[in-house]
């Protein structure tokens, strides 16, 4: 896809917001000073539309590594919005925060790209570690996000808990790293990643490293473009036996539990920059099917007692809560009776194992709520920090099926 072609695409987007009446997007640009570096660090934060309105939805956060390239973070929510197909069942929300992580472009503080994605040498100073290159940062650059960023998105933003995380190139090498090192994310998209420095450096930890360990869903995406098709932009011997290591590891389900989803996938004929267009687009419409697929009936260990009303007009006692447990009835239609506090709220509380995620019904699924102020899809609560929620029906329209009086 051209430059042209993006614009328009754009265009469009902004285009069909505007026609829905829905409040747009937003990205914030923030400077945050960090105990792990000399400088502060440039970060995006794009909203999406109806963040403000939306005040009982908490949002998963997908993190976008070298958005100092502003095209490669605008991709992300723009594919999201106008290239990906939504969840046919309408259980999972198309909408996140977006967090852009920029790496320095000004040369007078002497620090560049590859500081952030490379870590120091095991194998001696060759290659990427030659004098005169940077690196070695990339223990700093995790405990940022882990430490500082994190918190700080938790802190301001309605977040979910659930983190992706997404890379190119060595920023890429450095998203698989994160998964192996430190469990940074719960889901990893990795584009086009050197897996050959530091003599296989990466394509040896993640052939040792003990994947089943982890229990809940996880999303796994790796690709490759042109790079390793002995065309113009072929990039070497090394590059290609790294990456077929990687890519052989991934594919083999035997190293991964049943909950666990890794999506491979190479694009001949791209370059090493443009291939990352389709790679994204195809690995968000994984991403968005895997959420569909392993997320909606996922349940922790954890449980928690919640507290859950439904607030409207002219409510009577046929009103059903229903979702992803035994608790919530299991998405039968006429799951749990919700009680009638009186003719605006009806209410109920439960003891839910997390995440849970329902919907409100009069006794059928054509005669679902249409909810105000959340999101569609599922409503979820994520964890025992949030577990008082008080949604609100629309006064037009508050259930499907029901003409408007």
């Amino acid at each position: 896809m051209n430059k042209q072609t993006i614009i328009t695409a754009v265009l469009a987007l902004v285009t069909m917001v505007g026609w829905a009446q829905v409040p747009l997007e937003s990205v914030k640009e923030l400077s945050m000073k960090s105990e792990y570096f000399n400088h502060e660090r440039q970060v995006l934060i794009y909203t999406p539309g109806g963040y403000q309105q939306y005040d009982q939805t908490y949002y998963d956060v997908i993190y976008v590594f070298d958005a100092q390239d502003r095209t490669m973070f605008d991709l992300v929510h723009c594919l999201l919005n106008i290239a990906c197909k939504p969840d046919p069942d309408g259980g999972r929300g198309m909408s996140f925060i977006i967090v852009g992580i920029c790496s320095p472009t000004l040369w007078d503080i002497n620090y560049f790209r590859n500081n952030d994605y490379l870590p120091m040498p095991l194998h001696g100073n060759k290659g990427l570690f030659q004098e005169g290159y940077y690196y070695g940062n990339s223990p700093d650059l995790k405990k940022f996000v882990k430490n500082e960023l994190m918190p700080y998105i938790k802190k301001n933003y309605r977040t979910s808990g659930r983190t992706l995380g997404i890379g190119h190139s060595l920023s890429a090498s450095f998203v698989l790293d994160a998964l192996i090192t430190d469990d940074l994310f719960d889901d990893y998209i990795a584009i086009s990643p050197n897996c050959c420095y530091d003599e296989y450096r990466l394509a040896t930890d993640m052939e040792n490293h003990q994947f089943k360990n982890r229990k809940a869903p996880r999303f796994i995406y790796a690709s490759m473009s042109g790079e390793i098709d002995n065309g113009p932009e072929y990039w070497g011997d090394d590059w290609k036996a790294g990456w077929e290591r990687v890519s052989t590891f991934l594919k083999d389900k035997s190293h991964f539990n049943d909950n666990t989803v890794t999506s491979v996938h190479t694009f001949p004929g791209y370059g090493h920059y443009n291939g990352f267009m389709p790679s994204v687009t195809a690995a968000l419409n994984d991403y968005i099917v895997f959420g569909a697929k392993n997320l909606v009936g996922y349940t922790g260990e954890t449980v928690s007692p919640v507290h859950i009303e439904l607030r409207g007009k002219n409510l009577s006692n046929d009103i059903y809560i229903t979702g992803n447990q035994d608790a919530l009835g299991n998405w039968e239609a006429k799951g749990i009776k919700m009680n009638l506090i009186n003719d605006s709220i009806a209410a109920i509380d439960l003891r839910l194992h997390l995440p849970a995620q329902f919907k409100f019904t009069r006794g059928s699924w054509e005669r679902e709520a249409i909810i105000k102020n959340a999101d569609a899809g599922n409503h979820i609560i994520h964890d025992n920090e949030h577990t008082t929620r008080i949604y609100r029906l629309w006064e037009r329209n508050p259930w499907m099926g029901e003409e408007q009086k």
